[in-house]
Protein backbone atom coordinates (compact mmCIF):
# COMPACT_ATOMS: atom_id res chain seq x y z
CA UNK A 1 0.00 0.00 0.00
CA UNK A 2 2.96 2.32 0.38
CA UNK A 3 3.20 3.01 -3.39
CA UNK A 4 -0.38 4.42 -3.17
CA UNK A 5 1.35 7.79 -1.24
CA UNK A 6 3.39 7.88 -4.66
CA UNK A 7 0.53 8.11 -7.14
CA UNK A 8 -0.64 11.50 -8.49
CA UNK A 9 -3.77 12.99 -7.01
CA UNK A 10 -5.91 12.00 -10.14
CA UNK A 11 -4.29 8.44 -10.03
CA UNK A 12 -4.39 8.45 -5.82
CA UNK A 13 -8.55 8.97 -5.75
CA UNK A 14 -9.26 6.55 -8.50
CA UNK A 15 -7.09 3.67 -7.04
CA UNK A 16 -8.68 4.08 -3.41
CA UNK A 17 -12.25 4.36 -5.24
CA UNK A 18 -14.67 1.93 -3.75
CA UNK A 19 -18.36 3.27 -4.36
CA UNK A 20 -20.07 -0.09 -4.98
CA UNK A 21 -22.53 -1.19 -7.18
CA UNK A 22 -24.43 -4.09 -8.02
CA UNK A 23 -25.69 -4.99 -11.44
CA UNK A 24 -27.77 -8.27 -12.88
CA UNK A 25 -28.97 -9.26 -15.87
CA UNK A 26 -33.03 -10.75 -16.43
CA UNK A 27 -31.44 -13.78 -16.78
CA UNK A 28 -30.16 -14.81 -13.77
CA UNK A 29 -32.01 -16.98 -11.65
CA UNK A 30 -31.67 -19.53 -8.47
CA UNK A 31 -32.74 -23.35 -8.19
CA UNK A 32 -32.38 -25.83 -5.27
CA UNK A 33 -33.17 -24.29 -1.96
CA UNK A 34 -31.34 -25.45 0.88
CA UNK A 35 -30.12 -24.76 4.29
CA UNK A 36 -28.07 -22.02 4.72
CA UNK A 37 -24.20 -22.45 6.00
CA UNK A 38 -23.29 -21.12 9.42
CA UNK A 39 -19.78 -19.51 7.70
CA UNK A 40 -21.41 -16.16 8.58
CA UNK A 41 -21.71 -15.36 12.38
CA UNK A 42 -24.55 -14.13 12.27
CA UNK A 43 -27.01 -16.80 10.55
CA UNK A 44 -29.37 -18.26 12.74
CA UNK A 45 -29.82 -14.37 14.76
CA UNK A 46 -33.37 -12.36 15.19
CA UNK A 47 -30.19 -9.26 15.05
CA UNK A 48 -27.12 -8.87 14.99
CA UNK A 49 -23.99 -6.52 14.26
CA UNK A 50 -20.25 -6.30 14.70
CA UNK A 51 -16.80 -6.41 12.49
CA UNK A 52 -16.09 -9.64 10.23
CA UNK A 53 -12.29 -9.74 9.60
CA UNK A 54 -10.40 -10.50 6.24
CA UNK A 55 -7.64 -12.67 6.35
CA UNK A 56 -4.36 -11.12 5.46
CA UNK A 57 -6.24 -7.29 5.04
CA UNK A 58 -6.62 -4.55 6.86
CA UNK A 59 -9.66 -3.72 5.83
CA UNK A 60 -12.58 -4.90 8.29
CA UNK A 61 -16.70 -5.34 7.37
CA UNK A 62 -19.00 -4.07 9.92
CA UNK A 63 -22.32 -5.80 9.09
CA UNK A 64 -25.60 -5.33 10.22
CA UNK A 65 -28.16 -7.97 10.13
CA UNK A 66 -32.21 -8.73 11.16
CA UNK A 67 -34.07 -12.01 10.02
CA UNK A 68 -37.46 -11.60 11.21
CA UNK A 69 -41.00 -12.55 9.40
CA UNK A 70 -38.96 -14.59 6.55
CA UNK A 71 -37.25 -11.90 5.31
CA UNK A 72 -33.49 -10.75 6.09
CA UNK A 73 -31.69 -7.62 5.59
CA UNK A 74 -28.40 -6.86 5.64
CA UNK A 75 -25.75 -3.93 5.25
CA UNK A 76 -21.67 -4.20 4.90
CA UNK A 77 -19.58 -0.83 5.28
CA UNK A 78 -15.83 -1.09 4.94
CA UNK A 79 -13.39 0.57 7.17
CA UNK A 80 -10.22 0.05 8.42
CA UNK A 81 -8.24 -1.45 11.20
CA UNK A 82 -6.89 1.23 14.24
CA UNK A 83 -3.33 0.46 13.35
CA UNK A 84 -3.47 1.22 9.64
CA UNK A 85 -2.03 4.61 8.89
CA UNK A 86 -4.36 5.00 5.75
CA UNK A 87 -7.70 6.48 5.96
CA UNK A 88 -11.24 5.27 5.96
CA UNK A 89 -11.66 3.83 3.00
CA UNK A 90 -15.86 4.39 2.20
CA UNK A 91 -17.51 1.61 0.51
CA UNK A 92 -21.40 0.69 1.45
CA UNK A 93 -24.06 -1.51 0.67
CA UNK A 94 -27.36 -2.84 1.41
CA UNK A 95 -29.69 -5.55 0.37
CA UNK A 96 -33.07 -7.89 1.18
CA UNK A 97 -33.73 -11.18 0.70
CA UNK A 98 -37.66 -11.99 0.34
CA UNK A 99 -40.11 -14.89 -0.28
CA UNK A 100 -42.38 -13.68 -2.77
CA UNK A 101 -46.11 -15.27 -2.58
CA UNK A 102 -46.04 -17.60 -5.64
CA UNK A 103 -43.02 -19.33 -3.85
CA UNK A 104 -40.01 -17.77 -5.50
CA UNK A 105 -37.44 -16.10 -3.48
CA UNK A 106 -35.74 -12.68 -5.00
CA UNK A 107 -32.57 -10.84 -3.34
CA UNK A 108 -32.24 -6.86 -4.10
CA UNK A 109 -29.68 -5.14 -3.34
CA UNK A 110 -28.34 -1.54 -4.14
CA UNK A 111 -25.54 0.69 -3.17
CA UNK A 112 -24.30 4.37 -3.53
CA UNK A 113 -22.03 4.08 -6.42
CA UNK A 114 -20.44 8.20 -6.70
CA UNK A 115 -21.82 11.36 -6.73
CA UNK A 116 -22.44 14.02 -9.36
CA UNK A 117 -22.21 17.82 -9.35
CA UNK A 118 -24.50 19.66 -12.25
CA UNK A 119 -26.36 22.40 -13.31
CA UNK A 120 -30.08 22.17 -14.17
CA UNK A 121 -30.44 24.06 -17.05
CA UNK A 122 -33.47 23.40 -18.57
CA UNK A 123 -34.91 23.52 -15.01
CA UNK A 124 -36.68 19.79 -15.40
CA UNK A 125 -34.73 18.83 -11.72
CA UNK A 126 -32.63 16.15 -13.28
CA UNK A 127 -29.42 16.01 -14.78
CA UNK A 128 -30.09 15.33 -18.69
CA UNK A 129 -26.44 13.16 -19.76
CA UNK A 130 -25.79 11.51 -22.92
CA UNK A 131 -21.90 10.92 -22.37
CA UNK A 132 -22.55 9.03 -26.16
CA UNK A 133 -23.62 12.10 -27.95
CA UNK A 134 -21.05 14.29 -25.84
CA UNK A 135 -24.14 16.23 -24.30
CA UNK A 136 -24.95 16.83 -20.37
CA UNK A 137 -25.69 18.60 -17.54
CA UNK A 138 -23.50 17.15 -15.58
CA UNK A 139 -20.01 18.88 -14.87
CA UNK A 140 -18.16 17.34 -11.92
CA UNK A 141 -18.13 13.72 -11.26
CA UNK A 142 -17.54 13.31 -7.22
CA UNK A 143 -14.88 11.01 -5.91
CA UNK A 144 -15.75 10.22 -2.18
CA UNK A 145 -13.51 7.26 -1.62
CA UNK A 146 -11.83 7.82 2.14
CA UNK A 147 -12.43 9.10 5.22
CA UNK A 148 -10.70 10.62 8.32
CA UNK A 149 -12.80 8.50 11.12
CA UNK A 150 -15.69 6.74 11.79
CA UNK A 151 -19.28 6.23 14.19
CA UNK A 152 -20.98 3.33 14.35
CA UNK A 153 -24.48 3.48 15.00
CA UNK A 154 -25.40 0.00 16.31
CA UNK A 155 -28.23 -2.21 15.63
CA UNK A 156 -30.58 -1.75 18.12
CA UNK A 157 -34.30 -2.88 19.26
CA UNK A 158 -37.01 -0.78 20.90
CA UNK A 159 -40.63 -1.18 20.95
CA UNK A 160 -43.01 1.82 20.14
CA UNK A 161 -46.51 1.40 20.15
CA UNK A 162 -45.82 -2.20 20.60
CA UNK A 163 -44.25 -2.48 17.10
CA UNK A 164 -40.68 -3.17 17.48
CA UNK A 165 -38.09 -1.49 15.68
CA UNK A 166 -34.27 -1.82 14.68
CA UNK A 167 -32.36 0.73 14.18
CA UNK A 168 -28.67 1.15 13.08
CA UNK A 169 -26.53 3.52 10.79
CA UNK A 170 -23.03 4.11 9.88
CA UNK A 171 -20.88 7.51 9.17
CA UNK A 172 -17.66 8.50 7.86
CA UNK A 173 -16.37 11.85 8.89
CA UNK A 174 -14.19 14.19 7.46
CA UNK A 175 -15.13 12.68 4.04
CA UNK A 176 -12.67 13.58 0.93
CA UNK A 177 -13.79 14.28 -2.15
CA UNK A 178 -12.92 14.72 -5.48
CA UNK A 179 -14.36 16.62 -8.73
CA UNK A 180 -12.77 15.72 -12.12
CA UNK A 181 -14.43 17.30 -15.01
CA UNK A 182 -17.04 15.51 -16.56
CA UNK A 183 -16.71 16.03 -20.08
CA UNK A 184 -12.83 16.53 -20.50
CA UNK A 185 -11.64 14.31 -18.01
CA UNK A 186 -8.50 15.59 -17.50
CA UNK A 187 -8.05 14.29 -13.80
CA UNK A 188 -9.19 15.94 -10.62
CA UNK A 189 -10.09 19.33 -11.23
CA UNK A 190 -11.04 20.54 -7.36
CA UNK A 191 -10.44 18.52 -3.99
CA UNK A 192 -12.77 19.11 -0.82
CA UNK A 193 -13.75 17.76 2.20
CA UNK A 194 -17.64 16.69 3.26
CA UNK A 195 -17.93 17.09 6.70
CA UNK A 196 -19.72 13.41 6.88
CA UNK A 197 -21.58 11.13 4.90
CA UNK A 198 -23.97 9.41 6.71
CA UNK A 199 -25.84 6.04 5.65
CA UNK A 200 -28.89 4.97 7.76
CA UNK A 201 -31.67 2.22 7.34
CA UNK A 202 -35.21 1.56 8.29
CA UNK A 203 -37.08 -1.34 7.96
CA UNK A 204 -40.66 -2.58 8.47
CA UNK A 205 -42.68 -5.67 7.98
CA UNK A 206 -46.83 -5.18 8.37
CA UNK A 207 -48.48 -8.31 7.08
CA UNK A 208 -47.22 -8.98 3.42
CA UNK A 209 -45.50 -5.25 2.87
CA UNK A 210 -42.15 -4.28 3.92
CA UNK A 211 -40.87 -1.39 3.88
CA UNK A 212 -36.96 -0.26 3.26
CA UNK A 213 -35.89 3.06 4.10
CA UNK A 214 -32.00 4.40 3.45
CA UNK A 215 -31.21 7.94 5.18
CA UNK A 216 -28.97 10.24 3.42
CA UNK A 217 -27.05 12.78 5.33
CA UNK A 218 -24.66 14.43 3.55
CA UNK A 219 -22.63 16.85 5.21
CA UNK A 220 -21.65 20.55 3.83
CA UNK A 221 -18.49 21.20 1.23
CA UNK A 222 -15.64 22.63 3.40
CA UNK A 223 -11.69 23.28 2.39
CA UNK A 224 -12.14 23.69 -1.31
CA UNK A 225 -8.97 23.68 -2.79
CA UNK A 226 -8.58 24.15 -6.87
CA UNK A 227 -6.09 22.82 -9.03
CA UNK A 228 -3.34 24.73 -10.49
CA UNK A 229 -2.36 22.67 -13.61
CA UNK A 230 1.27 25.42 -13.83
CA UNK A 231 2.51 24.77 -10.43
CA UNK A 232 0.50 21.35 -10.17
CA UNK A 233 -0.65 22.25 -6.68
CA UNK A 234 -3.92 22.73 -4.59
CA UNK A 235 -5.04 26.43 -3.30
CA UNK A 236 -7.64 27.42 -2.63
CA UNK A 237 -9.75 29.69 -5.01
CA UNK A 238 -12.58 32.12 -4.66
CA UNK A 239 -13.17 31.89 -8.50
CA UNK A 240 -14.58 28.52 -7.54
CA UNK A 241 -17.95 28.33 -5.97
CA UNK A 242 -21.23 25.57 -5.72
CA UNK A 243 -23.36 28.12 -5.35
CA UNK A 244 -26.56 27.42 -8.18
CA UNK A 245 -25.01 23.82 -8.49
CA UNK A 246 -27.25 20.76 -8.31
CA UNK A 247 -25.99 17.08 -6.64
CA UNK A 248 -26.86 13.59 -7.88
CA UNK A 249 -26.26 10.52 -6.15
CA UNK A 250 -25.84 7.54 -8.56
CA UNK A 251 -27.33 3.95 -8.15
CA UNK A 252 -27.53 0.47 -10.25
CA UNK A 253 -29.36 -2.34 -8.59
CA UNK A 254 -28.39 -6.16 -8.43
CA UNK A 255 -31.51 -8.45 -8.21
CA UNK A 256 -31.43 -12.11 -8.74
CA UNK A 257 -34.60 -14.53 -8.24
CA UNK A 258 -35.93 -17.71 -8.61
CA UNK A 259 -37.97 -16.99 -11.72
CA UNK A 260 -36.85 -14.44 -15.00
CA UNK A 261 -37.40 -10.35 -13.71
CA UNK A 262 -38.29 -7.20 -15.12
CA UNK A 263 -37.96 -3.62 -14.21
CA UNK A 264 -40.42 -1.13 -15.19
CA UNK A 265 -40.55 3.03 -13.93
CA UNK A 266 -43.91 5.17 -13.76
CA UNK A 267 -45.83 1.67 -14.61
CA UNK A 268 -44.03 1.22 -18.25
CA UNK A 269 -40.85 -1.76 -18.97
CA UNK A 270 -37.76 -0.48 -18.94
CA UNK A 271 -34.12 -1.19 -18.95
CA UNK A 272 -31.64 1.06 -18.47
CA UNK A 273 -28.90 -1.55 -20.20
CA UNK A 274 -31.09 -0.84 -23.34
CA UNK A 275 -33.31 2.50 -23.11
CA UNK A 276 -32.94 4.86 -25.55
CA UNK A 277 -33.68 7.79 -23.80
CA UNK A 278 -31.05 8.94 -21.31
CA UNK A 279 -32.58 9.66 -19.06
CA UNK A 280 -36.81 9.41 -17.56
CA UNK A 281 -37.74 11.36 -14.52
CA UNK A 282 -38.85 8.83 -12.19
CA UNK A 283 -41.35 8.34 -9.37
CA UNK A 284 -41.52 4.48 -8.85
CA UNK A 285 -39.53 1.74 -9.97
CA UNK A 286 -40.64 -1.51 -9.73
CA UNK A 287 -39.31 -5.30 -9.88
CA UNK A 288 -41.20 -7.83 -11.19
CA UNK A 289 -40.27 -11.47 -11.07
CA UNK A 290 -42.64 -13.36 -13.43
CA UNK A 291 -46.25 -12.30 -13.01
CA UNK A 292 -45.58 -10.92 -8.74
CA UNK A 293 -44.66 -7.32 -7.92
CA UNK A 294 -41.94 -7.58 -5.72
CA UNK A 295 -40.12 -4.83 -4.96
CA UNK A 296 -40.82 -1.08 -5.80
CA UNK A 297 -37.90 2.14 -5.51
CA UNK A 298 -40.72 5.15 -4.17
CA UNK A 299 -38.75 7.89 -5.40
CA UNK A 300 -39.19 11.91 -4.66
CA UNK A 301 -40.65 13.88 -1.25
CA UNK A 302 -39.00 16.06 0.80
CA UNK A 303 -35.23 17.00 1.43
CA UNK A 304 -33.50 19.49 3.58
CA UNK A 305 -30.46 21.78 3.04
CA UNK A 306 -28.83 22.96 6.63
CA UNK A 307 -28.31 26.66 4.82
CA UNK A 308 -26.98 27.83 8.17
CA UNK A 309 -26.41 26.46 11.50
CA UNK A 310 -28.20 27.93 14.95
CA UNK A 311 -26.07 28.78 18.17
CA UNK A 312 -27.17 30.26 21.53
CA UNK A 313 -28.70 33.50 19.57
CA UNK A 314 -29.84 32.12 16.16
CA UNK A 315 -31.78 28.97 14.88
CA UNK A 316 -30.67 26.90 12.41
CA UNK A 317 -31.49 28.18 8.68
CA UNK A 318 -33.41 24.59 7.31
CA UNK A 319 -34.58 24.82 4.03
CA UNK A 320 -37.01 22.32 2.13
CA UNK A 321 -37.00 21.40 -1.32
CA UNK A 322 -38.60 18.42 -3.48
CA UNK A 323 -36.51 15.47 -4.67
CA UNK A 324 -36.16 14.13 -8.07
CA UNK A 325 -35.41 10.69 -9.37
CA UNK A 326 -34.47 9.33 -12.93
CA UNK A 327 -34.09 5.86 -14.10
CA UNK A 328 -30.46 6.20 -16.26
CA UNK A 329 -29.80 4.66 -19.36
CA UNK A 330 -26.26 3.34 -19.94
CA UNK A 331 -25.78 6.30 -22.41
CA UNK A 332 -26.03 8.91 -19.38
CA UNK A 333 -22.71 7.19 -18.27
CA UNK A 334 -19.52 8.29 -19.24
CA UNK A 335 -17.70 6.26 -21.37
CA UNK A 336 -14.55 6.92 -19.68
CA UNK A 337 -14.41 6.80 -15.96
CA UNK A 338 -12.46 5.76 -13.16
CA UNK A 339 -15.62 4.04 -11.41
CA UNK A 340 -17.39 0.76 -13.38
CA UNK A 341 -15.01 -1.15 -15.27
CA UNK A 342 -12.02 0.08 -13.32
CA UNK A 343 -13.61 -0.28 -9.56
CA UNK A 344 -13.15 -3.80 -8.21
CA UNK A 345 -14.91 -2.61 -4.48
CA UNK A 346 -17.43 -5.09 -4.73
CA UNK A 347 -14.73 -8.00 -4.83
CA UNK A 348 -13.53 -7.19 -0.94
CA UNK A 349 -17.15 -8.00 -0.07
CA UNK A 350 -17.25 -11.16 -2.52
CA UNK A 351 -16.82 -13.84 0.54
CA UNK A 352 -18.99 -11.95 2.57
CA UNK A 353 -21.87 -11.92 -0.21
CA UNK A 354 -21.98 -15.52 -0.97
CA UNK A 355 -25.70 -15.72 -1.27
CA UNK A 356 -25.98 -19.68 -1.47
CA UNK A 357 -24.59 -19.23 2.10
CA UNK A 358 -26.59 -16.50 2.65
CA UNK A 359 -29.92 -17.83 1.89
CA UNK A 360 -29.69 -21.74 0.71
CA UNK A 361 -29.48 -22.98 -2.36
CA UNK A 362 -28.03 -22.31 -5.58
CA UNK A 363 -27.60 -18.46 -6.71
CA UNK A 364 -25.15 -16.83 -9.39
CA UNK A 365 -22.01 -14.80 -8.21
CA UNK A 366 -22.93 -11.14 -8.35
CA UNK A 367 -22.00 -9.23 -11.19
CA UNK A 368 -20.34 -6.24 -11.16
CA UNK A 369 -20.98 -4.74 -15.18
CA UNK A 370 -23.21 -1.46 -15.22
CA UNK A 371 -24.06 -3.10 -18.46
CA UNK A 372 -25.75 -6.30 -17.14
CA UNK A 373 -28.08 -3.71 -14.74
CA UNK A 374 -31.40 -3.59 -15.54
CA UNK A 375 -32.22 0.03 -13.44
CA UNK A 376 -29.63 2.26 -12.57
CA UNK A 377 -30.90 5.39 -11.14
CA UNK A 378 -29.97 8.93 -9.61
CA UNK A 379 -31.41 10.62 -7.08
CA UNK A 380 -31.57 14.15 -7.66
CA UNK A 381 -31.25 17.58 -5.39
CA UNK A 382 -31.79 20.62 -7.58
CA UNK A 383 -31.15 22.94 -5.04
CA UNK A 384 -27.55 21.99 -3.47
CA UNK A 385 -24.72 25.06 -3.21
CA UNK A 386 -22.55 22.66 -1.64
CA UNK A 387 -25.11 22.51 1.68
CA UNK A 388 -26.20 19.82 3.92
CA UNK A 389 -28.49 17.53 2.56
CA UNK A 390 -30.84 15.12 4.53
CA UNK A 391 -33.38 13.00 2.42
CA UNK A 392 -34.59 9.31 2.83
CA UNK A 393 -36.61 7.55 -0.11
CA UNK A 394 -38.21 4.09 0.66
CA UNK A 395 -37.99 0.46 -1.32
CA UNK A 396 -40.81 -1.52 -0.66
CA UNK A 397 -40.76 -5.30 -0.79
CA UNK A 398 -43.76 -7.79 -1.41
CA UNK A 399 -43.45 -11.24 1.13
CA UNK A 400 -45.47 -14.29 0.88
CA UNK A 401 -48.29 -13.64 3.79
CA UNK A 402 -48.09 -17.63 4.70
CA UNK A 403 -44.28 -16.96 5.46
CA UNK A 404 -44.87 -13.96 8.11
CA UNK A 405 -45.30 -15.36 11.41
CA UNK A 406 -48.63 -15.08 13.17
CA UNK A 407 -46.47 -13.08 16.25
CA UNK A 408 -47.51 -10.91 18.90
CA UNK A 409 -47.65 -7.27 17.50
CA UNK A 410 -44.09 -6.89 19.19
CA UNK A 411 -42.64 -9.62 16.77
CA UNK A 412 -44.66 -9.35 13.46
CA UNK A 413 -43.04 -6.15 12.44
CA UNK A 414 -39.36 -4.79 11.70
CA UNK A 415 -38.14 -1.31 11.37
CA UNK A 416 -34.78 -0.33 10.52
CA UNK A 417 -35.62 3.77 11.38
CA UNK A 418 -33.42 6.41 10.57
CA UNK A 419 -31.12 7.73 13.07
CA UNK A 420 -31.79 9.92 15.56
CA UNK A 421 -30.58 12.04 18.03
CA UNK A 422 -31.83 9.94 20.56
CA UNK A 423 -30.21 7.23 19.24
CA UNK A 424 -27.36 5.95 21.60
CA UNK A 425 -23.74 6.57 19.28
CA UNK A 426 -20.93 3.79 20.09
CA UNK A 427 -18.52 5.70 19.00
CA UNK A 428 -15.51 4.34 16.94
CA UNK A 429 -13.85 6.99 16.18
CA UNK A 430 -10.30 7.32 15.17
CA UNK A 431 -8.83 10.57 14.23
CA UNK A 432 -6.52 10.11 10.97
CA UNK A 433 -3.73 12.49 9.66
CA UNK A 434 -4.97 15.16 7.24
CA UNK A 435 -5.13 14.45 3.70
Amino acid sequence: MSCIKQLSVSIFAAVLLVSLFFAASPQHCLSGFAQASSTFPFLGEEYSNGTMVQSNSPLLVWYDWVDVSGTQVINYAMYTTPDWNYSVPIANLIGQHLHLADGSEVFVASALDGMEVYSDLNGDGIPQANFTSGESEILYFMYSNMSAAYNVIPLEKTTEDDVPHYRWGFTYEDVYAYLQNATTHSGVTVRLKLDHLTLSYDFSVNGNVSNLKTSFDIGKAKNIQVFDPATYEYADSAEFSLDGLSLSLLYATATYASKPYSTSVNGQPYNSSIADTSAVEAEIAQVAVGEANAYDFIFGGNYTLLRSEGNQTHQANVETYVAKAEAAAISSLPTIRFYGPAVRGISFFADELNLSELFGGSWPNINTNYDASSLVYRICFPTWDGLQVVHDPTYVGYLNAEAVPEFPAMAALLIFAVAAPSILVLSKKRKRPNA
